[in-house]
C-alpha cells in the first residue's frame, strides 16, 4: 500500500467533509466514487486496498441517512401535532357553528312572529 495514496485519500476525504473539494462539485454527496474522484484513484482502489477509509466512507454515509431520517421524523410528529390541534379546532368551530344556526333559526321564527303580530290590524300596541 503506498503512503502517497493513503494521504491522498484522507486529505480528499478531509475536503468532502468539510464540503471544499477541489475536484469533484460541493454540492456533491460524499461516497466511495466521489472520493475516488477527489483522490485521483479508482473505486477498486478504495475497495481492494484501503478497507478501513471505505469502512469510514460508510459509516459517513450511514450517520448522513440517519440525520436525514430524525430530522423527518421530528418534523413529521411536530405535524402530525398541529394536525392534531387543528382537528381539534374544526370541531370546536363546527359545534359552534351549530349553536348559533339554531339561536340564528329561533330568532329568525321570533323575527317573522313580531313583523306579523306588528302588521296585524286586531292586535293593538299599548305603550
Amino acid at each position: 500500500m503506498s503512503e502517497t495514496t493513503e494521504k491522498k485519500l484522507k486529505a480528499a476525504l478531509l475536503r468532502l467533509k468539510h464540503g471544499k473539494p477541489k475536484i469533484v462539485s460541493s454540492d456533491r454527496k460524499i461516497s466511495i466514487r466521489s472520493l475516488a474522484e477527489e483522490a485521483g484513484v479508482s473505486d477498486s482502489t478504495i475497495h481492494n486496498r484501503y478497507p478501513s477509509i471505505a469502512s469510514e466512507v460508510r459509516e459517513i454515509i450511514d450517520k448522513t441517512y440517519k440525520s436525514k431520517s430524525d430530522k423527518k421524523q421530528k418534523s413529521l410528529k411536530i405535524e402530525k401535532e398541529k394536525t392534531k390541534d387543528l382537528r381539534k379546532y374544526i370541531a370546536e368551530l363546527e359545534e359552534e357553528n351549530r349553536r348559533l344556526v339554531s339561536i340564528n333559526a329561533t330568532l329568525m321564527v321570533e323575527n317573522k312572529q313580531l313583523k306579523s303580530e306588528t302588521l296585524s290590524e286586531n292586535i293593538i300596541q299599548m305603550r
